[in-house]
């Protein structure tokens, strides 16, 4: 018959067999049990009886007390110390915020004189091309006027053979 053993229950007997008996060869679902393995569950036990040995002594009332009144005073500093750092964490980010909004006026500022000094510099070169235009016209450009009398009728009318024949 097949019986299910709860683990707990299985390491407390091999624990219990290992301490009576330390040379007992002893099986867990088949498998012998190798003397690494038998060290450690001694080691847990021991550590396992040590904890329940510190549990079972008793406090005094005044102990309690004086423990808490140290418990609280720990969380107040701990409190104090998280709300300190949440503060200047907060005021290091607001510097940091305003650097960078300072950097980005004066990137801004940079930007605009940059380009009113482009647009200066591309209106003067503007002025200085027409002006070489308007002052020394190259000679492809230039195109003779040449006044025929036949044009000189149809430029100046009546008015012109006029003024003409006064002169």
């Amino acid at each position: 018959m097949d019986k299910e053993v709860p683990d707990a229950i299985v390491m407390q007997t091999a624990v219990g067999l290992i301490e009576a008996h330390p040379d007992l060869p002893i099986y867990i679902e088949g498998e012998l049990l190798l003397p690494e393995q038998r060290a450690a569950l001694i080691h847990q036990a021991e550590a396992l009886r040590q904890a329940k040995l510190r549990i079972k002594e008793d406090m005094t009332p005044e102990e309690f007390r004086r423990n808490a009144a140290t418990l609280r005073e720990c969380y107040e500093d701990l409190r104090r110390l998280h709300f300190s750092s949440a503060r200047e964490l907060g005021l290091l980010v607001q510097a940091h915020n305003a650097a960078v909004v300072e950097e980005g006026i004066r990137a801004r500022f940079y930007l605009h004189q940059s380009l009113e000094d482009i647009d200066a510099i591309d209106t003067s070169a503007t002025v200085a091309r027409v002006r070489r235009r308007v002052e020394a016209p190259d000679a492809r450009s230039f195109a003779p006027i040449t006044v025929t009398a036949d044009a000189q009728r149809r430029v100046f009318g009546e008015r012109g053979k006029q003024n003409r024949r006064k002169q």
